[in-house]
């Protein structure tokens, strides 16, 4: 990729380089680097565009006020954590990463791995501690509309660090610019990305009753765009659930176990879209029967009982394998 510096970007823009270097200070400009204390700019980067406070006209579920009340408070064995890390690990899984759930846990609570079994690649450290950063990302901004700066935000805090990044496998928060071998569907040329992506973005923002039918289908379109050289599955998922916090639907975790399934559906949607539904209504089961364990943590009666009680620890595990 070429680069250039921080002076010729500022001038393309027809701003000042210090509003140029606050741009990358904020992360607002996808695949910048910082080298000798100088920030070189991607050729090919655009002007970030101009923030608009959006907060004073958000309307939040009852899920995402709840999830960040407890961020806001750090409240332990909430839904919070829940979210935190079996989403993490779930997530994670489904892109090969090893770690057992109790790592992750010990990750997210601790920010270390108190035992290790077997070798444990880096990356797989480094990506976890980035996902509960895309979750906190995404609670921070629940509430919004999808943007394209949103998506390569997300993707920028996920692979930002990473062995594949410090490797120059992947750039993070720019689109990959070549072709990714695939055998199951065929995918647009690099050039193609950024036009279909924002059109994929454009027509979503512009239907006017968003259910769960209509926030899969955004999923599927964009996980057959694949914008990124890695990282597309787990940027798709943050914006699956981001979105059905936002729009009131019971928002899920599709766990490693029913990855398969989830693959399947998400190949068959055109012809059958009942396979990508029937996982997706499995995991929005599971995710209510959550919510309820929460609402009775929450009633009165239960709060002359030890928040952190192993009834409370239990309920976390119950969709996961005990040896994961």
């Amino acid at each position: 990729m070429d680069y250039i510096p921080i002076k010729e970007a500022a001038e393309r823009w027809g701003v000042s380089e210090v509003v140029a270097r606050k741009y990358c200070r904020d992360h607002r400009v996808p695949g910048a680097v910082q080298q000798n204390g100088s920030w070189l700019i991607p050729a090919n980067a655009k002007k970030p565009e101009k923030i608009v406070n959006k907060r004073s006209v958000e309307k939040l579920s009852s899920v995402g006020k709840k999830l960040r009340h407890q961020k806001s408070k750090k409240n332990p064995h909430g839904l919070y954590d829940y979210v935190m890390i079996n989403f993490t690990y779930s997530s994670c899984r489904m892109a090969s990463n090893r770690l057992t759930r109790n790592q992750i846990e010990s990750i997210y609570r601790k920010g270390k791995i108190c035992q290790l079994f077997e070798p444990t690649k880096v990356s797989d450290m480094v990506e976890a501690m980035n996902h509960c950063a895309c979750i906190d990302y995404i609670l921070d901004h629940a509430g919004e509309p999808l943007s394209h700066k949103m998506i390569m935000e997300l993707h920028y805090l996920l692979m930002v660090g990473t062995v594949d990044h410090r490797k120059k496998f992947v750039t993070p928060g720019v689109y990959r610019t070549k072709g990714i071998l695939r055998r199951d569907r065929d995918m647009p040329p690099a050039e193609e990305i950024d036009a279909r992506l924002r059109e994929l973005i454009r027509n979503y923002e512009d239907t006017q009753e968003i259910s769960i039918n209509e926030i899969l289908d955004f999923h599927v379109q964009f996980e057959r765009i694949v914008p990124f050289e890695d990282g597309n599955g787990r940027v798709g998922r943050l914006i699956l659930f981001k979105e059905c916090v936002r729009h009131g639907v019971t928002p899920f975790i599709i766990d490693d176990k029913r990855r398969s399934q989830y693959l399947d559906g998400l190949a068959k949607w055109s012809t059958d879209p009942a396979i990508l539904t029937k996982v997706v209504a499995e995991a929005q089961a599971r995710f209510a029967r959550q919510l309820r364990r929460e609402d009775r943590r929450d009633s009165p009666q239960a709060r002359f009982r030890n928040y952190g009680s192993s009834e409370g620890e239990s309920d976390i595990e119950e969709d996961v394998d005990e040896n994961e």
